[in-house]
């Protein structure tokens, strides 16, 4: 890649950030907006935030330390949830810049290429692709009106695209010219992963995206939007779609597809703050997470530098 495109592809998502952000503010009173983050709704926000940060790294070293064990390297769970919360502010600018960071960390602690640790990277965005599908399928089946359901079927479909294909990767039938990309070191953790733990992290994983809905749930109750449980089961995943698109943490995006999936719940302004303050709010928790971490990037020079130090002390008469 040229650096012209070296430099497009990282100005993007802040270009794309602001030019969604003002685009927001020129259709609402930001005057209103500010009024309505109140100390009230900090008060249920700030600790609801930290409580989710402690128990989502949690579950993600969780998914780590278990996939390892099933790839002949141990991970343990401090180191695990460590190199995680070290790829968060990476995974601000984009998800997968992120994923590809922690897949760097991953086969750097572990030994393992860097194919096979995105292997088990993936691995766990197909658990969670396939989560998000089922709660999107249920959600909008729920609502009960012929489009949500037809959505519904859609979503229905996809996800059971995703499983034929994860069938294929495992079975031992001969896929004749497939074999050759079925063999690939990527799909190792697909292909190896016993049944049981793969039982595990899909319930790991389901655990996880329930306490992100209930996050979003309890954040808009914080601004007195009152969102009905089924009708977030269908609008997470949408949101987390439009968080893909490139841009800083979903700002500005987060914000125009927050505005519109749940205006039947609340006016512009209310909606607006209520997004707003989640996303600051989880931009400063995974950013600051991420810098208490930061060290793990430079983790193995330290440990070489040690090393010689003691090396060279050992030496001294």
């Amino acid at each position: 890649m040229s650096q012209v495109g070296k430099v497009v592809r990282w100005a993007a998502p802040f270009a794309i950030t602001l030019a969604a952000l003002a685009w927001v503010f020129q259709r609402v009173d930001f005057q209103i907006v500010a009024e309505q983050i109140t100390p009230g709704a900090f008060g249920i926000l700030v600790p609801t935030l930290l409580v989710f940060g402690i128990v989502a790294l949690f579950l993600e070293a969780e998914c780590l330390s278990q996939l390892l064990p099933a790839t002949r390297e141990a991970l343990d769970r401090g180191t695990a949830a460590r190199i995680k919360a070290a790829s968060y502010p990476l995974a601000l600018v984009h998800y997968a810049i992120g994923a590809g960071t922690l897949a760097v960390l991953l086969s750097r602690r572990t030994g393992r290429s860097v194919a096979d640790a995105a292997g088990i990277v993936g691995l766990i965005s197909l658990f969670d692709i396939g989560i998000q599908l089922m709660m999107l399928a249920i959600g909008v089946t729920a609502l009960g009106t012929s489009a949500p359901a037809m959505r519904g079927g859609v979503a229905i479909g996809l996800m059971a695209a995703i499983v034929l294909g994860f069938l294929a990767l495992r079975t031992r039938t001969s896929l004749g010219p497939l074999d050759r990309i079925r063999e690939l070191s990527v799909f190792d953790a697909a292909r190896t992963t016993p049944a049981a733990k793969l039982l595990l992290l899909g319930s790991l994983r389901l655990l996880f995206a329930l306490v992100f809905v209930s996050l979003i749930g309890v954040c808009c109750s914080a601004f007195g939007i009152e969102v009905p449980w089924t009708f977030l089961l269908a609008a997470v995943p949408l949101l987390i779609v439009v968080a893909m698109i490139p841009s800083v943490a979903g700002l500005g995006t987060g914000q125009i597809a927050f505005v519109s999936i749940f205006s039947r719940y609340g006016n512009e302004e209310t909606l607006l703050a209520c997004s707003l303050a989640f996303s600051a709010g989880l931009i400063i928790l995974r950013a600051g997470m991420g810098l208490l971490f930061a060290r793990e990037f430079t983790r193995e020079a330290f440990v070489a530098a040690r090393e010689r130090t003691d090396d060279a002390a050992g030496r001294t008469p």
